[in-house]
């Protein structure tokens, strides 16, 4: 490939690439290194990559580059970039040695802005804390997500509203998903089992998915008892993993 091909297509990629001798001078790196920190290409040539980062994030990077060069292995490090206006920004940033006769000669890598990957973590914990805090049975939490509890036993008649509900509001708010929390059942009977699964299919007749989220160890056990089979339904500990799960069925990215 034409060297000034290759280096076209780094510059036009949205992360930043970077290479580093073992000694920790920039040998090359693209147009987004520059863009993203605020120095010119002569002040990057005369940096180090700890330079662009302080306090314990500097000490951080510094033992990963170490690392890398004692284990001579990949490895992955997250920090916060310091631009040189001193703001700071989550990246994360692969760290490859590039070798020769075994010896690390250089290291290589891209650094991925995870800004948006934070702040969908932020907004995941604070949807499970204002989940715990809700009342009503049916809510939509997110776009295309919807949530349903249940605390306590579920009785037919229970049952029977319980789906009714939730059938209406994916209906209504055209939902791709459906949480099920069973965190508040202490135990499980078979026809608290069977409510349960009439619920989901009911559910999946409307072509949303189910996550059920809050099976304890014995109501697992409870469930493998009574012959009661899950292999088709995504199924959680808890509610925060179920809301993961749910959301990169939605396109929403974590770590």
């Amino acid at each position: 490939m034409d060297d000034e091909l290759l280096a076209t297509g780094i510059d036009e990629l949205e992360d930043v690439f970077y290479i580093f001798s073992a000694d920790g001078d920039f040998l090359e790196w693209n147009e987004q290194l520059p863009a993203v920190t605020g120095y010119n290409d002569d002040e990057i040539g005369e940096m180090s990559p700890k330079d662009l980062f302080s306090g314990d994030e500097r000490e951080v990077i510094g033992e990963t580059i170490e690392e890398v060069q004692e284990r001579g292995t990949r490895t992955t490090v997250q920090a916060n970039l310091e631009t040189r206006g001193g703001t700071e920004v989550p990246y994360e940033f692969s760290v490859s040695p590039l070798t020769s006769d075994g010896d690390v000669e250089a290291i290589a890598g891209i650094g991925r802005d995870i800004t948006d990957r934070r702040e969908n973590e932020r907004r995941l914990r604070s949807l499970a804390q204002e989940v715990r805090n809700l009342s009503m049975p049916v809510v939509e939490i997110w776009d295309g997500v919807i949530l349903t509890t249940v605390v306590g036993s579920l009785d037919t008649q229970k049952a029977e509203r319980l789906t009714e509900d939730l059938l209406d509001r994916i209906v209504e708010a055209e939902a791709a998903v459906a949480l099920i929390d069973i965190t508040g059942v202490a135990a499980l009977d078979t026809a608290t089992a069977q409510h349960l699964i009439d619920t989901i299919n009911a559910v999946n007749l409307l072509g949303a998915n189910v996550v059920i989220t809050g099976i304890s160890p014995d109501i697992a056990q409870t469930l493998v008892q009574l012959g009661v089979k899950l292999e088709d339904v995504e199924t959680q500990s808890s509610l925060m993993e179920g809301l993961r799960v749910a959301l990169t069925w939605q396109g929403v990215k974590f770590e």
